[in-house]
């Protein structure tokens, strides 16, 4: 007769115990998510000021939409300015109305070489000649630069990207700095972007993203700020 009684205080105390952490579970939830949200123009240059000073970042950079003087179709890689700009990764591109996945890429001493098959590395001039993602790393022509450029900015909330959380914002990105990081594109005038900046610590950039045109865009991802990256020139 006894054991009905405990087993029912002890269910109405686990009852309780598990009611209280869901209630404080969600009070610090709708707490976070209620709070005001960073001033805009503060936080792109706090960001601004960070990027800079980076050295190396891994970096995702998707497109979206036909952009035939930007042929690259996705690309993921590494970037470093020390011991000297460089970077390398694997590309999918765009060739004669062909896809072509996972061709490996090396920018060394602003020379930029590609490999459709392992091994098979060619020497194509000049990267500036054709997209100098080590670029994107400089801090007057690259990343920094661009988050520094918004104009019109405005907060519009927070979102977790790539287990990051970030604060969003829109705003316009002015055509010389999109220029300088796709000189390809020959913007005329303030193209639309949007910057997910870390609301905490030193609020690293973790992406970014233009559009050139209402049906196109360029969005970078970012991670691995300063982690040491090494790049080996190819033998051609």
């Amino acid at each position: 007769m006894q054991t009905r009684p405990r087993l029912a205080v002890r269910s109405l105390i686990t009852a309780l115990v598990t009611a209280t952490l869901l209630v404080a579970g969600c009070s610090s939830s709708d707490k976070a998510s209620d709070a005001p949200l960073p001033e805009a123009a503060t936080l792109l240059q706090q960001s601004a000021d960070t990027t800079k000073a980076q050295q190396s970042v891994h970096l995702q950079l998707t497109t979206t939409g036909e952009i035939k003087e930007l042929p690259i179709a996705s690309l993921d890689g590494d970037l470093t300015l020390t011991p000297a700009v460089a970077a390398a990764g694997k590309a999918d591109i765009v060739f004669l109305g062909q896809k072509l996945e996972g061709v490996g890429f090396v920018v060394a001493d602003n020379l930029l070489y590609g490999a459709i098959t392992p091994d098979s590395w060619q020497d194509f001039g000049p990267a500036a000649d054709i997209y100098d993602v080590a670029a994107l790393l400089r801090p007057d022509t690259g990343l920094a630069n661009v988050i520094a450029n918004f104009s019109d900015a405005k907060t519009e909330g927070r979102e977790n990207v790539s287990g990051v959380d970030a604060v969003k914002i829109s705003g316009n990105v002015s055509a010389d700095a999109v220029n300088k990081i796709a000189p390809q594109l020959k913007a005329t005038g303030p193209v639309p972007g949007t910057a997910w900046i870390q609301e905490d610590g030193d609020h690293q950039l973790v992406q970014v993203k233009i559009d050139p045109t209402p049906d196109t865009s360029i969005q970078m991802t970012s991670s691995d700020w300063g982690k040491p990256v090494t790049v080996t020139k190819p033998a051609v």
